[in-house]
Parts: C-alpha cells; sequence; structure tokens
C-alpha cells in the first residue's frame, strides 16, 4: 500500500496483554531485567538464529536483539530505548523494528508489574505506528501473536 507519492501508507495499532505468573514481582522483573534470563525467552520463533544482543535496562538506555530466518535471509532488527525504569514496578521504552535493514514500525512499550494473591499480574500495553505499508489491522494482530509467545516463554524461565 502506498501513498499518492509512493510512499508507504502509515498505519497504527494497539494491544494490551494480562498475565499472571506464580513468582513474585522481584523474580518477573529479573527475567526482564538481567541479561543471561532475558535471553532464555526473548527470542525468535524457530528458524531464527540470534546475530547480536546487548541489554542495558536505564533511563537513557538501549536494548538490541538483531537476529536471522535460515529458510530466507530474512533480518530483524529491535532497538528499544529505555524511558523510565521503576524496578519491580513499570517500564517504559520505545522501540524500532526493522526488516532486513527497512523500517517496518516504530512502538512505545507500558511493562507494569503488579503484585497479586497469585503471584504477579504483569500488564503489556503497546500502541504501535507501521511504517512500510503494513495493514495497521494484521500488522497489530502478527505483533499481539508475537507478543504473547514472548510472554509465555517467560513462566518456562520464572
Amino acid at each position: 500500500m502506498t501513498s499518492p507519492l509512493n510512499a508507504p501508507i502509515t498505519t497504527h495499532g494497539d494491544f494490551s496483554i494480562n498475565r499472571v505468573y506464580d513468582a513474585s514481582p522481584a523474580d518477573v522483573w529479573t527475567a526482564w531485567a538481567d541479561p543471561a534470563t532475558k535471553a532464555r525467552w526473548f527470542i525468535g520463533p524457530e528458524g531464527w538464529s540470534e546475530v547480536e544482543r546487548t541489554l542495558d535496562m536505564r533511563v537513557g538506555g538501549s536494548e538490541i536483539l538483531h537476529g536471522r530466518f535460515a529458510s530466507n535471509g530474512l533480518e530483524t532488527l529491535f532497538s528499544a530505548r529505555y524511558h523510565l525504569v521503576e524496578p519491580q514496578a513499570r517500564l517504559v521504552y520505545v522501540y524500532d523494528m526493522l526488516l532486513s535493514g527497512r523500517h517496518h514500525s516504530v512502538s512505545i512499550a507500558t511493562v507494569e508489574f503488579i503484585g497479586d494473591p497469585e503471584g504477579t499480574r504483569l500488564r503489556f500495553t503497546e500502541q504501535v505506528t507501521f511504517v512500510d505499508g503494513t495493514d495497521g489491522r494484521d500488522g497489530t494482530l502478527s505483533r499481539k501473536r508475537g507478543t504473547s509467545a514472548h510472554l509465555e516463554r517467560i513462566a518456562g524461565v520464572l
């Protein structure tokens, strides 16, 4: 999809996911903040391999996750900047997603860690802008599925 000037149309979407983990807020926080622990759940799907990973979770800090699919050579680059870091309470970060060097989307994500009688309630909210002509509805559904898979993997590392 392109605009009259042949530039890709910009589309938008948003979603929220709530998960309850049978773990303390400190343990769920560690799953996000500790580089070795995060590397166990924040990964691509089958057929994807990591090229580069960095994590500096502090206000102004950045995170990179760069990977490649063996089947078609498609590269993914997640590049984030942390804007709010409240340990065991809340994260707010903005991230770019590039596909084989082309800008795909820009998002703001909020992660809330809420004490719950069952453990920790995690609320993940994302507002996404697709800048490459991706259909907003389809792109948002795909992003939500991928994020849900990541959040599901956290339970396995707690």
